[in-house]
């Protein structure tokens, strides 16, 4: 089972737990988080559930952009990073434009949201709430240093910082119950994820897998009483700050049944450049950086993300400007 990290502990102690369990793993669960199961979480899912119920034209309404804001169908996206272009047989619907200084959305949104709004600002509140602690917690756990040396427990915060345009996601997918002999396939292909962090509520509580190098591991999710466990994964970004000390893990999803998932992508801010984090555990960690640029130059936030969607979408390069 994938360790239990409180996020109300920031203690040295706690956050070197985190750290560990974000280099064993790349991915953990976090509770006593603001996101609570009754007024939060289930609400999300409802939500989520009317949303996909309507029919296909309605859903339609609101197609995929390139700026990542709108309704994806089955078999557009292609998560597979094999080359294998097969399409997901899921479905899904981003909400990627908000002002961050009410968490109030900005897009084009359907009616079964719109409705809505103010629970779904008070949401993407919470999730910021969440990043900004366990940003937190990463800079004290790698004993992050500013440029004279000086702890520096706000380096991940300021790369998030709500003065900032960023691109991080609210997202909400339908998994469909597998066709009769295609239960053996992936309804999300293997992939690491774009930001910098990913937090995920699933429901039914099981068909998220995770590749630990050998063989891939169902994530398991306790049950708790009251409260719902926010499964947390490290994405691209952070490993290429930290040189993969801290670890992007391949996952997908299988499952045999209709599925739910609510995840949130958080995404450093536009300008935010690849460079190396100043930490003694990150210099000494084996790696290399090459990832981190194009032409010599540290990759911006926005252009890797942007690479990232192109391949996920099967596009040519778009604009980093939007």
């Amino acid at each position: 089972m994938l360790p239990i990290i409180d996020i109300t502990d920031l203690s040295l102690e706690n956050s070197k737990k985190l750290v560990d369990a974000a280099t064993k793993y790349g991915f953990l669960l976090l509770k006593n988080h603001p996101l609570d199961k009754e007024n939060s979480v289930d609400k999300l899912f409802d939500l989520s559930k009317q949303f996909f119920d309507l029919p296909a034209e309605v859903k339609a309404k609101n197609p995929i952009s390139t700026a990542n804001d709108g309704y994806i169908g089955p078999m557009v996206e292609d998560l597979q990073q094999d080359g294998s272009d097969k399409g997901d047989p899921k479905e899904a619907f981003n909400i990627t434009h908000f002002d961050l200084s009410n968490f109030r959305p900005v897009q084009n949104l359907p009616e079964v949201f719109e409705k809505d709004l103010s629970f779904i600002s008070s949401c993407l509140k919470r999730y910021y709430s969440v990043l900004h602690s366990v940003c937190r917690m990463l800079a004290i756990g790698l004993d992050v240093r500013d440029s004279e040396g000086n702890p520096n427990p706000e380096f991940f915060v300021d790369a998030h910082a709500l003065d900032l345009k960023a691109r991080s996601t609210l997202r909400l997918i339908h998994y469909p119950k597998p066709a009769k002999g295609m239960e053996d396939t992936n309804q999300a292909g293997a992939h690491t994820d774009y930001g910098s962090l990913t937090f995920v509520f699933q429901r039914p509580h099981r068909g998220l897998q995770i590749y630990d190098g050998f063989e891939w591991i169902d994530v398991e999710i306790p049950e708790m009483e009251g409260e719902e466990l926010l499964i947390v994964n490290m994405a691209d970004m952070l490993s290429f700050w930290t040189n993969g000390y801290l670890k992007s893990t391949l996952h997908r999803v299988r499952t045999t049944e209709e599925r739910y998932s609510v995840v949130f992508f958080c995404q450093p801010a536009d300008v935010v450049k690849l460079e190396p984090v100043n930490s003694e555990l990150i210099r000494n960690h084996p790696g290399n950086y090459f990832s981190l640029k194009k032409d010599g130059k540290p990759l911006s936030s926005l252009e890797h993300l942007m690479l990232r969607l192109d391949q996920g979408y099967k596009r040519k390069s778009t604009t980093t400007t939007m």
